[in-house]
């Protein structure tokens, strides 16, 4: 039987227990709180920037959902206590001005007047620039309105003035970050004499031309498209790939082949060439992982760079598939200049391979020479990674039969099957390359079986 004393200090330490899951339970609910728990899925704010004469104006409808922290006055079961409340409203309008910065030819500008205007869950007035700017000429709600603090807009007008209304603008955005994708703001930029342009932005992004010229467009895409490669599941191709050899230069050629193709594919799929695209994703993550798992065997059986130079022209047109959605949904960032905007994503694609792959070899080079040897560090890695990617073939083949069997179509296999055929035969032609190209490869290969069948003697 335990003692008194055992029994008082086993009931203190429950006690205890009890009283940290309480407050991790308190803390865990306002956490949850704080990053948007008792918001929708997807919160969309609506803009229009014109500039005119001396003057833009920025208007934007805000969900009043979006401002709780604002503890604008309430009445009743928490509708808005609109007789009270307009004296709150001037501080959304600076929040506001905070967080959707203006740009003219880099210099941030300041806004010098604001509107607001409370409108109702029905009001349909941003569905252009005309109706939205017309509501603030309307009659303010009465203050008997029943609006409640969460299912109504906020509509604010900031004016801002301006040397041109042909310079350079540009937008960036921090609304909510702490909420990621759940925030959006769709602006519809509307310059004199041109043609409309429409974005839809997070909740936070860099700063973005709202009507690009060629180099901004160019360097916008560059960007998007060098930061591709360095994903987890590209980076452990890279790795694979690159492992069993010591020749930057073979392996450059061989990853210049994959981009080529890769860009192709992304290209024509951005276009929209590519039907069934919920489609594609599955298939590349589950052709990625069969080619991780080839690569690993061939690295501790035989490696070789021409069977390198096939598999990267097969996964070149797999990425295309995969990287194509992305290439889309950046246009709305090209402007005017739709084909150097796809050339630099290209571009910017094939030099983050290329960066990607150096940082590799030189990673793997470091450890192969003061921690593990070539021979033993090939083959531990080989078999980490391809066991990893034996179960992530397994997982992503699941997804890809209930996608296949789910939306396939006649045409779409035929495009895909037809895109394979090129990475095929754009695979084939290593076994046309000269045989120096995989003659350094099989000397060090046969060195490494070599050594480890004198080590065995």
């Amino acid at each position: 039987m335990p003692s008194e004393a055992v029994i008082r200090r086993r009931a203190h330490r429950r006690s205890l227990s009890s009283l940290a899951l309480v407050a991790v339970a308190v803390l865990v609910n306002q956490f949850a709180g704080a990053n948007g728990a008792d918001l929708p899925a997807q919160v969309v704010l609506q803009g229009f920037v014109k500039p005119e004469d001396r003057r833009l104006e920025l208007v934007v409808r805000v969900p009043l959902v979006m401002l709780a922290s604002f503890a604008l006055p309430k009445r009743g079961p928490g509708y808005l206590d609109l007789a009270r409340i307009e004296d709150h409203l001037p501080k959304v309008a600076a929040a506001a001005a905070r967080q959707i910065e203006l740009f003219e030819d880099g210099t941030r500008l300041s806004s010098t007047r604001s509107e607001t205007q409370l409108a109702l869950p029905s009001d349909r007035s941003f569905q252009s620039y005309a109706s939205a700017r017309a509501h603030f000429e309307e009659p303010k709600l009465p203050p008997d309105t029943d609006l409640y603090w969460n299912q109504g807009f906020l509509d604010v007008a900031l004016a801002y003035p301006i040397k041109s209304p042909r310079a350079d603008f540009s937008v960036r955005v921090n609304v909510a970050p702490e909420l990621g994708q759940r925030v959006k703001l769709h602006l519809e930029f509307l310059p004199p004499g041109r043609p409309p342009r429409v974005y839809d932005l997070p909740g936070r992004s860099w700063r973005v031309a709202l009507d690009p010229r060629w180099y901004e467009a160019a360097w916008t895409f560059a960007r998007s498209g060098f930061v591709l490669p360095f994903s987890m599941d590209r980076l452990v191709l890279l790795v694979c790939l690159a492992a069993p050899f010591r020749r930057l230069r073979g392996l450059l050629a061989v990853v210049m082949a994959l981009a080529v193709l890769q860009g192709a594919s992304l290209t024509a799929g951005a276009l929209g060439a590519m039907p069934d695209s919920r489609l594609l994703t599955p298939l590349f993550e589950t052709g990625v992982a069969a080619v991780i798992v080839l690569l690993a065997i061939e690295n501790v059986v035989a490696p070789s760079l021409r069977r390198r130079w096939f598999v990267a022209s097969v996964v070149g047109v797999l990425s295309g598939f995969d990287f194509g959605p992305v290439l889309a949904d950046n246009w709305q960032f090209a402007g005017a200049h739709a084909v150097l905007s796809a050339v630099s994503f290209n571009l910017g694609l094939a030099l983050g391979d290329g960066v990607a792959l150096v940082l590799a070899f030189v990673a793997l080079g470091v450890v192969f020479t003061y921690v593990t040897g070539q021979r033993l560090g090939v083959v531990v890695l080989s078999v980490v990674l391809g066991h990893a990617a034996w179960h992530w073939m397994l997982d992503s083949g699941h997804g890809f039969e209930h996608a296949a069997s789910g939306i396939v179509s006649t045409g779409s296999v035929a495009v895909v099957a037809w895109w394979m055929l090129l990475g095929l035969l754009a695979g084939g032609v290593a076994w046309f390359l000269p045989e120096r190209f995989d003659a350094a490869t099989q000397r060090t290969s046969g060195r490494a079986l070599t050594s480890c069948v004198d080590r065995d003697a």
